[in-house]
């Protein structure tokens, strides 16, 4: 591992650019306590006075790339949710960091948004700032088997350019949505591995905006999670690969997009996996083994195709998806007597609905 750093410093003679690193989807103060928009019933969340302060001044140092009010559904998976206070979209990452440290000062809620791949917003948005990182967050190169992405690009163009360029190891990603941020944020992983498995160093900024660098053992990957990161925003990686053959990967990842579309309902806006794996068993067995698939509430559905699958078939609201996820979860708690523990993550809903969905009922009885 010592010779891995080493070569990254060799690499990164250029890392005292800030904006040649690129940027992640997580929220900065936690997506769990992102609040609801419309805490003040009747009052536009801008119009209050704090709000209206620090969107102006936003507006004020960064012309052009703040929209007030902006719907956050066209950003997300799903395709549900309610407005933002603001959402701020930086060029650079110089931007990046002084918009987070505004808010900071400010004690402004906020969020940091990739592709919406695997969060549930709720229909009355959110309070506080939005920040997106399309714009600001795309590096992706490599030297021998040492790579650097940034976080904002997308898992896609992460295993398409491994594919042009020869290089192995991540091919079993092909078809997971979203961005490489939301992939290291949860260690995502399909078949036979995850990210976390590659990653040597994470580039980030912590609570209070300062960058740091987070080592491979520091990052806590596990199923599913990647509890040192919690809190971070995550900049961009380094990725050890391996030597491969173009071709053979292009056919690996045909073949891995095929056993995709055979089994899951990619027609419809999803998140993806809902659940996730509980100890010794599959979320989408169980489901099935209760009935569950065809589970309706709404425009929200249990997939027919894969029963870890809750789609948004017909103009569903968020809180459409979020009862069909509490409905699944009570009728696989009452056959099996196991809760479902769920793998997208909500935004904007308050705290007794997580705990709704985090928690068997008897757990939260006796809390």
């Amino acid at each position: 591992m010592k010779e891995f750093e080493n070569m990254i410093e060799m690499v990164t003679h250029n890392e005292d650019n800030p904006d040649t690193l690129g940027g992640v989807a997580i929220s900065m103060n936690g997506a769990e306590s992102i609040p609801l928009r419309k805490s003040i019933k009747g009052t536009d969340a801008v119009s209050t006075g704090k709000y209206q302060k620090f969107v102006k001044t936003l507006n004020g140092n960064y012309p052009g790339i703040c929209k007030v009010n902006e719907t956050l559904a066209p950003y997300t998976s799903y395709q549900v949710g309610g407005e933002a206070d603001a959402l701020v979209i930086p060029k650079t990452i110089t931007q990046l960091e002084s918009i987070l440290r505004m808010s900071i000062k400010e004690n402004i809620p906020r969020f940091v948004l990739g592709k919406g791949a695997n969060i549930l917003v709720h229909d009355d948005g959110v309070r506080g700032l939005v920040i997106s990182l399309a714009q600001c967050c795309n590096q992706l190169f490599h030297q021998g088997k040492l790579l650097y992405v940034g976080t904002g690009r997308t898992v896609k163009e992460l295993v398409e350019y491994c594919e042009e360029h020869g290089l192995s190891g991540l091919d079993f990603m092909s078809g997971i949505p979203g961005t490489v941020g939301g992939a290291l944020t949860m260690n995502a992983g399909a078949f036979v591995g995850e990210i976390g498995d590659r990653v040597i160093r994470i580039d980030a900024l912590d609570e209070k905006g300062h960058r740091i660098q987070i080592r491979h053992a520091d990052a806590g990957f596990g199923y599913r999670r990647a509890d040192g990161l919690k809190g971070k925003l995550l900049l961009g990686c380094w990725l050890m690969m391996d030597d491969g053959d173009s071709q053979q990967l292009t056919e690996a990842r045909a073949g891995y997009l095929k056993r995709r579309a055979e089994k899951q309902p990619l027609e419809y806006p999803s998140c993806g996996s809902v659940f996730k794996r509980p100890p010794g068993d599959y979320a989408g067995r169980l489901i099935e083994a209760v009935d569950g698939k065809g589970t309706t509430v709404g425009g929200a559905m249990v997939a027919p195709k894969h029963a870890n699958f809750i789609v948004n078939f017909n103009q569903a609201t968020a809180r459409d998806i979020y009862d069909v996820i509490r409905t699944v979860q009570e009728k696989v708690y009452k056959k099996f007597n196991i809760w479902l523990q769920p793998e997208v993550k909500l935004v904007g809903f308050s705290e007794t609905e997580k705990k709704r969905i985090e928690a068997a009922p008897d757990e939260m009885e006796t809390n």
